[in-house]
């Protein structure tokens, strides 16, 4: 609920960024990332991270044995994730310029509390691109803030978040946006959805979706 929001402002100290974000989250956001890693992430496994942020779920998949590489729009959270995790390939990058790794090189990729970051028109372009890097049969895993099913807590979410949406653009001239339809998005972009699990009062949502056979 409003994660993103305040995410946009803890950007600025990346060393404290994690230890923020657990707090806001009420821990939801380690859960999250434990639980892709110990669910969704093989040894061997190629993924790349959109958004790797300071790089503590790059670091538990490379701590599983997977090969992980990861982009970021932050040379400030790269250089704190590349110390954390020295084995994992680092790129400063934006989810748009994904199109630079060779079509069909992952069999994982993930991206928590990024897509949110983007438009629905870049969110859109960004998940063909994904569908693109991907091999058969490879999996997109997203985690992010998400427009709650229930009136009650939309509204309850929308009392939180304006607020913060306005300190937030002002702090750092950035805003977020929350995912809608995000179910027909992965459709549109040839993924099956396989799971969806809610988090937050349903604000925030786990997806994991399987690329299928171009149409």
């Amino acid at each position: 609920m409003s994660t993103l929001v305040y995410m946009k402002i803890l950007e600025l100290s990346p060393g404290s960024y994690d230890s923020w974000m657990r707090f806001l989250t009420l821990g939801r956001v380690d859960r999250i990332k434990k639980e892709i890693t110990a669910n969704w992430i093989n040894p061997d496994d190629e993924i790349l991270e959109i958004g790797c942020g300071a790089g503590s779920l790059a670091s538990l998949m490379s701590r599983r044995g997977a090969r992980v590489t990861a982009i970021d729009i932050s040379e400030e959270m790269l250089a704190e994730a590349r110390e954390k995790v020295p084995d994992a390939d680092f790129h400063h990058l934006t989810a748009l310029e994904i199109d630079q790794f060779p079509p069909e090189k992952f069999n994982r990729i993930v991206a928590t509390l990024s897509f949110s970051e983007l438009t629905a028109e870049e969110l859109d372009m960004v998940l063909a691109l994904a569908a693109n890097l991907l091999k058969k049969g490879g999996l997109l895993i997203v985690a992010d803030e998400v427009r709650a099913a229930k009136p009650w807590q939309r509204f309850l979410a929308a009392l939180i978040r304006g607020p913060l949406t306005v300190i937030t653009f002002l702090v750092t001239q950035q805003t977020t946006h929350v995912i809608k339809n995000f179910e027909a998005r992965l459709a549109a972009s040839n993924f099956e959805l396989l799971r969806r699990q809610e988090y937050l009062l349903g604000t925030m949502a786990l997806f994991a979706a399987k690329r299928m056979d171009k149409k």
